[in-house]
């Protein structure tokens, strides 16, 4: 009888043990102020280039904010997106068309410099 005492007395020293160690806390890798462990921090090269915003959703932003807008409903102006610039070709009805579609895509852009190629039917200052 003694044998099956010292038993569960084994068998509930060993049950409080684990009891107390998954009550402890856990230790965490180290992190940064950014939330991420170090194993998926960019490396310190990666960090010095800026993100490069993806061109197809760049140009899918930009024509789409150009359909909503009730000014360009008769335009038809065509988006480019390179990795350098967001050309913008086409025809717009009239200049203040033309310089909405520009601004526009400067404010989807990405940071991307926008080149303004619309032209409107009987303007004179239509770009080259």
């Amino acid at each position: 009888m003694s044998k099956h005492l010292s038993s569960l007395a084994l068998v509930a020293a060993l049950g409080g043990s684990l009891a107390v160690a998954q009550s402890m806390p856990q230790q965490q890798p180290r992190q940064d102020p950014s939330g991420m462990p170090p194993s998926q921090q960019p490396s310190t090269s990666d960090q010095t280039k800026a993100p490069a915003a993806s061109t197809a959703g760049v140009q899918s932003d930009i024509q789409s904010a150009l359909q909503k807008d009730p000014s360009l409903a008769s335009a038809n102006i065509n988006v480019q997106v390179s990795d350098q610039a967001v050309d913008l070709t086409g025809t717009a009805a009239t200049k203040e068309a033309r310089d909405t579609a520009e601004q526009i895509a400067k404010s989807h852009s990405g940071g991307l410099p926008v080149k303004n190629h619309i032209k409107v039917p009987g303007a004179t200052d239509n770009p080259k």
